[in-house]
């Protein structure tokens, strides 16, 4: 059977199930539209949600159905209908929500009847997050977006890519959803388009936000365990709907931040669960207000039918408003069945006791079946959810309580797999080639006008691509050689062959640099890949580097082949020669020395020259066990000072030689080594993810990763004078201690267990970085140690402690309380051996100063006697 036959059938199957379509407009009593705006049937567990215009239309089935119409701040409107043969159009108006003041005992110490409202919904939430153990439902998700500013110095590039003040972009996509616990996610996307925007696919991180547990996403949720140490609350009012009592509460942060959320939360009286919820969030640079809305899809199973989210961008010149809205139908849920869900039950069943004066309910048969312990856990479950004046310590009580209840039935916990399975989105065939007829049928929300010329627009640029014509040219530009290139450098792309060539541009300022040995150097580096879907990977490099000052002319060659993604195992070479610094891996940036040669007179980089030929090796051993080797040869000499240069500076400054203060000469007079490496690293339990045949680390974990360095001078090949083994071990970790505040430390101690013969090149150096201005720097970076000075050839321990947190000492302060990006940071840096023994440096940071600074001070010390204060601006770049 042909495709097309498959679609005509489907679609005819789809017309004689669903061939009447309900329409209207949604407004208040005033006339004014409500956008937004949810319309449910629980008959059918399906619906729609009106548009910005406060549209809307439902395809429905005959039959007399009853519609609920709903929005926060309205009166849920029922209304019963019959669906006939003939298109039904129905116009509803909302009438705004009756409220009224709760009748409640008041305690004597004033509290706000919210909290026995929050204490008792928080102490739920570990049963309604579990509620469900299974549920599938339909999805369509509606994302529109408007740029409303750009930088001027962008503008033209972006105006070249259709992206221009007041363009509005549209993307919308159906899809099917499969949900189980604890997070399975399968979606299958059925048919998506945009008018500009990337398609995105997954509509999951809309409609899967889970209030109960939004720390992942790094928020605490008024419904989160520690709620009442950043909320206040304050019950407004209450009102009654779908027969049930809703608590409109005020959530209201103590402090401001970006983690803490503002606005309502609905509460539903009795069985503590989410009616619907009104929040925002003020994140850097960017605000965002969300509506979400429940719905009964199933018996006591309250769920999100209608979701809307909207952004507000402003930074750095850039601004963008952006609104994503999801309707959700076609609920299919699986109870837990590994919860007791008799919580809600007896909750009801004490309502009505209450209201017909019942003294008591008995519960026998629960009573054989249940252990002695049991009994008394959900007895005491039954007297916290009674009781009338609940205290925080009450609802962490009753949250235990729930959360060991919840858990009895499970069996003994699976260890965590290693592999995070990337939750693959499944496109169904022709997703992305619907046409607007079959749009129109399957929009569940009505376009608005905006949004109807931007699809037009995009139909019609769509049709000019698709055009061979436009296709050649497209290929013709990724390949084309042009003089402009010479400038700018250029990338080339062959799509056949998944492969790449590069070419540097003669005025990339990134290419250019300075240093007194060399002078002025520009550089021009060259490079091809090629990579498979098996995981290959393949990249030739070479670099050509003209010193003008010495009149040099510097070249490298090398090449790496991954020849096993899922091993990441690699094997290279490079050879050439080079001007390097005696710190290679943790020495000052070639372009910060630049900058303070060029003027301040200070050239804190110190060079050798380098002829060499090396040849390296790594692979996993084992899951979070990589072992690198290395053997490299090298004729290092000598380099002087060829140029004195400066914009400008202090006239009394004077350029230091090329050796480094307070070294030997002899240790730095030419020489020729041969030298082997081998590191092991180990991280226990380190997860990955698999893609394209490829095994991917994650980056960021708790665990520990333990090393060991060896190095081996090798004496007598190919005249080689080195003689030295060198051993270090290390660790270094980082986890979280807190909401949003991270520990991090990284310890190393090392020996040079023989050495007959080393050179300069060869001591264990120590990355530092002591001019005020930084240019990154990790964890293991000195602020205040002098470069080279303190490099040895002994035993050695380094340690490092670094501390961030949210909010530590001067974000408490009113004056920056108000920031929702800076971060504070607490440093210690140790440092001891023979000739530098018992060196401290401890600091205090700001960082992500307009997301781009930090601002840091450091003292140091030799023992206990202070040696120096030192003030620093690090660029994160």
């Amino acid at each position: 059977m042909s495709t097309k036959l498959i679609s005509l059938l489907f679609c005819l199957l789809s017309f004689n199930a669903y061939s009447q379509q309900l329409s209207g407009r949604i407004s208040d009593t005033e006339g004014k539209s409500i956008p937004f705006a949810n319309i449910f049937i629980p008959e059918l567990t399906t619906g729609t949600t009106s548009n910005i215009d406060g549209d809307y239309h439902l395809d429905l089935p005959e039959g007399e159905w009853q519609l609920h119409y709903r929005y926060m701040g309205y009166k849920t409107k029922e209304v019963k209908i019959k669906i006939g043969q003939n298109d039904m159009e129905m116009n509803v108006a909302l009438a705004p929500q009756t409220y009224q003041l709760k009748e409640v005992k008041v305690l004597a110490t004033g509290e706000d009847p919210a909290y026995f409202v929050m204490r008792k919904a928080i102490a739920m939430g570990d049963y309604y997050t579990k509620q469900i153990s299974e549920y599938t439902n339909k999805v369509y998700l509606k994302g529109t977006g408007k740029v409303t500013s750009v930088p001027r110095l962008f503008k033209n590039k972006l105006a070249k890519e259709d992206i221009k003040v007041g363009k509005v972009f549209v993307t919308e996509n159906i899809s099917k959803i499969h949900f189980q616990l604890p997070n399975k996610i399968e979606e299958e996307v059925i048919s998506i388009r945009s008018s500009g925007l990337d398609e995105q696919a997954n509509p999951m991180q809309f409609i899967s936000a889970n209030l109960y547990n939004t720390r992942d996403n790094g928020f605490i949720s008024p419904l989160d365990k520690a709620a009442f140490t950043v909320y206040k609350f304050q019950l407004i009012s209450l009102f009654e709907d779908q027969g049930r009592t809703i608590n409109k509460i005020k959530v209201i942060p103590k402090r401001k931040g970006k983690d803490l959320f503002n606005g309502f939360i609905y509460i539903a009286e009795t069985f503590w669960n989410i009616h619907s919820a009104d929040l925002k969030l003020k994140l850097p640079m960017t605000d965002v207000h969300m509506h979400q809305i429940y719905a009964p899809v199933s018996k006591d199973v309250w769920m999100p039918v209608s979701l809307d989210y909207k952004i507000n961008f402003k930074g750095m010149g850039l601004g963008f408003e952006g609104m994503y809205v999801a309707s959700i139908k076609d609920y299919k849920v699986t109870l837990n069945p590994d919860l007791d869900h008799d919580y809600l039950k007896q909750e009801e069943l004490a309502r009505k006791q209450e209201t017909e004066n019942i003294d008591k309910l008995s519960n026998t048969e629960e009573s054989k079946v249940l252990s002695a312990k049991e009994i008394k856990r959900k007895a005491e479950i039954k007297t916290l959810l009674d009781k009338p004046d609940m205290k925080n310590a009450d609802m962490r009580k009753l949250y235990r309580l729930m959360e060991k209840d919840n858990t009895k039935n499970k069996k003994e916990k699976i260890k965590e797999p290693l592999e995070i399975k990337i939750e693959k989105v499944k496109i169904a065939k022709g997703a992305k080639t619907k046409d607007s007829i079959y749009w129109t049928e399957m929009r569940p929300i009505p376009l608005s006008s905006d949004e109807k010329i931007s699809f037009g627009q995009k139909d019609s640029i769509v049709q000019k691509k698709s055009t061979p014509e436009y296709k050649d040219s497209v290929r013709r530009a990724n390949r084309e050689f042009k003089y402009e290139h010479l400038l700018w450098g250029k990338t080339y792309r062959y799509k056949e062959t998944n492969s790449t060539f590069s070419t540097p541009g003669l005025l990339s300022i990134n290419k250019k640099s300075y240093n007194t040995v060399q002078g002025f150097t520009f550089d021009a580096p060259f490079s091809y890949t090629k990579r498979d879907t098996l995981g290959h990977y393949f990249e030739m490099t070479s670099n050509l580097s003209y010193a003008f000052s010495r009149e040099h002319l510097d070249y490298t060659i090398g090449s790496t082949y991954r020849y096993n993604g899922m091993k990441r195992a690699w094997i290279g070479f490079e050879a050439g020669s080079k001007a390097i610094d005696f710190n290679d891996d943790s020495g000052i940036k070639p372009i910060l020395n630049a900058a303070y040669s060029l003027f301040y007179k200070e050239n804190n980089m110190k060079l050798y020259d380098k002829n060499y030929v090396s040849l390296w090796h790594e692979t996993d051993l084992a899951n979070g066990l990589n072992l690198y080797t290395e053997l490299e040869y090298a004729n290092r000499k000598q380099l002087y000072n060829n140029n004195s240069y400066s914009f400008y500076g202090p006239s009394d400054n004077k350029y230091t030689s090329n050796i480094p203060q307070g070294v030997d000469s002899d240790l730095i007079k030419n020489n020729k080594a041969m030298t082997f490496i081998a590191q092991l690293d180990y991280t226990p339990h380190h997860r990955y993810t698999v893609k394209k045949g490829v095994k991917q680390m994650t980056t960021y974990h708790s665990q520990p990763t333990f090393s060991l360095l060896y190095k081996q001078g090798i004496k007598n090949i190919l005249d080689s004078e080195t003689n030295f083994s060198f051993l270090e071990a290390s660790i270094k970790q980082e986890f979280e201690i807190g909401f949003n505040d991270k520990l991090a430390y990284s310890i190393k101690a090392g020996s040079f267990l023989s050495n007959k013969k080393s050179y300069f090149a060869d001591y264990r150096q120590f990355g530092t970085s002591k001019p005020v201005f930084m240019l990154g720097g990790d964890i293991n970076t000195f602020r205040l140690l002098d470069y080279y000075q303190h490099a040895t050839n002994k035993e050695y321990v380094e340690a490092h402690v670094q501390y961030t947190s949210d909010r530590f000492l001067l974000k408490r302060l009113p004056i920056l309380n108000n920031s929702l990006v800076l971060q504070e940071k607490l440093f210690i840096n140790y440092l001891s051996h023979k000739e530098k023994e018992n060196y401290w440096e401890a600091g205090y940071g700001l960082s992500q100063i307009f997301l781009l600074l930090d601002l840091e001070v450091f003292w140091s010390f030799d023992g206990k006697e202070h040696k120096e204060t030192g003030l620093k601006i690090k660029f994160n770049i």
